[in-house]
Parts: structure tokens; sequence; C-alpha cells
């Protein structure tokens, strides 16, 4: 049986409820459109890409940075039951070779400056430019210009998948994510209110690219929700600032780096960003010190959101209350403390902890973080075993390792893959991480294994002194000594060294693997 659940008709009711509403502005303020506006437009560019043979089971490729067409190709991909696949355009070739072959995408929407790599690529499918009138081949202005603005009626199978986003590989190449009609419907109807014209305007900035997880269930939350959307090619701090200030967003989602660059930037102070009334952060760790930086500087709502492409993004959410110091001194280190969580699972999701053998753990116990419920993806592109290993009687199994405390908020300790086994003694990272980082004089710290002769492994950090600190065998021998102070003396690093920078993906996760390559010997260095 077919369904209708289908995130194309956020726009369709939107676009009824609040048709003079800005529905898209480009981050440069240039591209202004209104609900009505951007509705036609879709229309005609879903009829266009049906008269070229895309419907169900089709798949489109975009290569582009974040702008008011890209958001547009989505929506018509969706009208016409077809799959959006949103690709890294910072990709080496390697990767866009293996993510075009995987996809089997025959239309590819791109910026002209990726057009290059693209032509370097064999295979046989059509190109459509995004930003300019190429020297072949079509525009998507060409493809709206010419087409009807009739709303096309498709029926779609909500279990089928509206979008494939490949996940970022450290390893080896990326695997495909499968989300579903399904899945994306229930992620906006579950953290965002239909559009209302009585309601006050909000306004919503994206930063972070389309095709990570944030990015893309920002463009169908803030069109359900009726808000103007304002689409940041890619993040740049001033760039960013500015946007806020110009256009009065209201709410925003950053990763850790992006925060911290925001708070370090010269022309944040003098920025008027009083519109903001919610600036969530997430997609990697987020150094304590940071966000209670960012609790100082910031006079909006805060919000830490932990949650995976895998599981059509959040998963949990710590509030704003949760980020409200001050009252007793015992409520207010009980709030320090949780500060180090990623709060409490949402309400559509079922949150376990369990061991190796599937066993649910009590509060405080460490084991894999796992969910159920109906956002989590249909599978992994092509890859059978891969998605038998994720998804386990129902369970998603996170990769990450944590722990509940007695209210239900969680602390992640590490990824079961980066476990540190010391003399057979499970260590997670993440705990030490957290005593090193309370360390004045360390900006953050990366916990790994040295190989040992006696004991397999042992434990090494790799830490970034904090601006002014000496980097030498005292505050080595002082981290040491804190952590024996704090923990079970075995998980105290036997080395440690110090470095200017970890290396980091571009939404901010530390390249572990690039740490133990680089720093995995049982040294200093």
């Amino acid at each position: 049986m077919l369904y209708r659940v289908n995130p194309a008709e956020f726009l369709t009711i939107s676009a009824a409820v609040v048709p003079e509403r800005e529905a898209l502005v480009s981050g440069d303020g240039a591209i202004r459109r209104t609900y009505e506006e951007m509705a036609s437009r879709v229309n005609r560019l879903a009829n266009a890409l049906q008269a070229r043979g895309v419907g169900p089971g089709s798949r489109v490729a975009v290569m582009a940075t974040n702008s008011p067409a890209s958001v547009e190709t989505y929506y018509a991909c969706a009208k016409l039951g077809a799959c959006y696949v949103p690709l890294n355009y910072r990709a080496k070739q390697e990767e866009l070779a293996y993510m075009l072959d995987a996809s089997e995408a025959g239309i590819v929407f791109i910026e002209e400056r990726y057009r290059p790599l693209l032509d370097a690529l064999s295979g046989a499918r059509e190109v459509v430019s995004l930003d300019a009138k190429p020297l072949a081949g079509a525009s998507i202005e060409d493809l709206i210009a010419y087409a009807d603005d009739n709303e096309p009626f498709i029926d779609v199978d909500e279990q089928e998948p509206t979008a494939l986003l490949f996940t970022s590989g450290t390893t080896a190449l990326p695997k495909g994510v499968e989300l579903t009609f399904l899945n994306l419907s229930l992620y906006a109807l579950n953290t965002m209110s239909p559009a209302d014209p009585e309601a006050p305007l909000e306004k919503t900035l994206v930063s972070v690219g389309i095709y990570h997880i944030a990015g893309l269930t920002a463009i169908l939350s803030s069109i359900w929700g009726g808000r103007t959307l304002v689409t940041l090619p890619q993040f740049e701090p001033d760039a960013w600032l500015a946007a806020v200030q110009r256009e009065r967003v209201t709410h925003a989602f950053v990763v850790p780096t992006m925060l911290k660059r925001l708070m370090e930037t010269p022309s944040f102070a003098s920025t008027d960003i009083s519109s903001l009334r919610l600036l969530t952060y997430g997609a990697a760790p987020m150094p304590f010190e940071v966000v209670r930086r960012a609790i100082d500087v910031f006079s909006c709502d805060l919000m830490n959101a932990y949650g995976q492409t895998e599981s059509t993004s959040a998963l949990t959410y710590l509030g704003p209350d949760d980020h409200r110091l001050g009252g007793s001194l015992a409520e207010n280190e009980r709030r320090l403390q949780r500060l180090r969580s990623v709060g409490r699972a949402m309400d559509d999701i079922d949150l376990a902890i369990l061991d190796d053998a599937g066993r649910t753990q009590p509060s405080g116990a460490e084991g894999e973080i796992c969910v159920r419920s109906a956002r989590v993806m249909k599978e992994y592109l092509k890859q059978g075993e891969a998605t038998a290993a994720a998804i386990v009687d129902g369970w998603l199994h996170t990769g990450d390792r944590g722990h509940l405390d007695e209210d239900g908020y969680l602390f992640i300790t590490g990824r079961v893959k980066d476990l540190i086994i010391r003399g057979g003694e499970n260590i997670s990272p993440g705990e030490i991480e957290a005593v090193i980082e309370s360390h004045n004089a360390v900006e953050e710290a990366a916990v790994i294994g040295a190989p040992d002769a006696e004991w397999g492994e042992v434990v090494k950090a790799v830490v970034v002194p904090a601006s002014g600190a000496a980097a030498d065998d005292a505050l080595r021998a002082e981290l040491q000594a804190l952590c024996r102070s704090r923990l079970s003396s075995f998980k105290a690093p036997a080395y440690i060294a110090f470095v200017d920078a970890l290396p980091r993906n571009p939404m901010g996760k530390v390249l572990k693997t690039d740490l133990r390559r680089d720093h995995g010997g049982p040294d200093n260095e």
C-alpha cells in the first residue's frame, strides 16, 4: 500500500497559510522568496524533472553550498517521490566517484566551481547548473522558466527513501544512509509546530551543509513551521554574525568548533545578535569550558542536541533550563554536572544502555548507547551486513558508549571502537578527557590507547594547552596527578603529548584515527 506522508506537503501547507511571508533568503540577502513564490518555483522544477523521467525511486544528486536553489531542489524531488542526494562539496575525487556510482544518480545539480571535479569522472549523467548559465547544458533557472507550476500529485511510499546522506568516513569510504519520507516527516512533526500566521515571525539560519543531517532537518522543520530560512553558503564567523544582525535571525544551529570561533571573532562583541532566541549546538562533543563561556556571553537560550544521521538527527536534548545557572549551591553544582551530559531522550525515542550481550544496564553503568524509534534509517545503501550489524532486534547501535544518571540524563564517554583495554580493564576515553579539560592550563584533550608489552594498551592523552600555558614536563606531571586523584589509577595517562590543535572533520568531530596514526606511539610525542 502507498501512503501520503511526504515532507513536500510541508511547503504546500505553509504556502497556503502564510503565502506572503518570506520563505527563503540567501546568506547575503540578495535572493528573497515568499512561500507563494517558493511553492511555484518548486512545482515548476518538479514538472521539469518529471519531464526528464524523474519519479519514485529516482536519485537526484546536488553538489553545492547552501542556497535557496538547493532547498528548492529537495522539495521538487520530494514532490516526485524521488530521492535527494546532497554531496559534500569538500569530497575528494575518489569519494565523489564512489558516492555517484553507489547512488546511481541520473541528474546532478552543481555549482559551477565544482564542475571540473565532476567532469573528470566517467559516467553518463545530466548536469544542471545551480548558479550560472553554463556553456553547455541547462541551468536550474532554465528548467523553472520553461515549466508550468501545476501541482504534481505523486503517490509515495513512506518507507522509501526521500534522502540519501553519506556519512563521513575516517578509515573507509562513507556509508550511504537511506532516510525515508516517514523518517524526515516525523522529525519535523515532533520538533516544530505548523505555520501560524498569528505567531511572531521566526527566522532560522542554516550554516551547516545540507549534506549533513543537521542541515537537512533544518530545511524541513523551518518550512513546516512557516519560518524564514536564511541559507548561509557555508560557515564563516563574520558572515554568520552579519546574517544574524541583518536578518534578525531567531534560531540557529552550530557545531562546537563554530561556537568557539564565533566567540573568538573580533567582531563578536560589536555585532547585534540580540534577535537570537535559541542557539542549538551538537554534532560533536562540546568542551565543557566552551559551553560554560557561551552561557556567559550569549543572552539567548542554549540547547544541546545529540543524534546521528542514522537516527534522523536528535535523539536527546539538554534544554535551556539545564543551561541556566544560579540558585542554591547544590542546585548549581547539579546543573554544572549536567552540562557535561547531552540531556534526556526525546519523546519519540526509546533509549537504553546495553552491554555486549544486549542486556540493559542500570543507571550509572556504562555500555553502548542504543535506540528504538520510527525515525531510525531504512538501511545503509547496498551494505546489508553493515545494516544488520547496526540494527539488531529493532535497536540501532549508535557505536557510542555512555551511561544514564538516575534522572535519565545521558553522558557520552566515547566510541565503542575507541575503547582502551588495559590488562582486561575497559577504559572509556571520555571520562579521562573531561578530567584533563578541567585543568585551567588545558584547552582540549583527546585520549587514545598506546601499545604496551605488559598491559596490551595504556592510556595516552593528546593535549592542546590553553593560550599562554607552558607545554612542559611540569604540566604533564600535574595532569597525571589530577587524573590519579579523580579516577582509578590505571586510567591515568602513561603518556601525554602536547599539540597545537586536534585533527577534526568538517563537523568538528575529533579524528581519532588520525591521532592514533600520528601520535599513537608509547611516548610523549
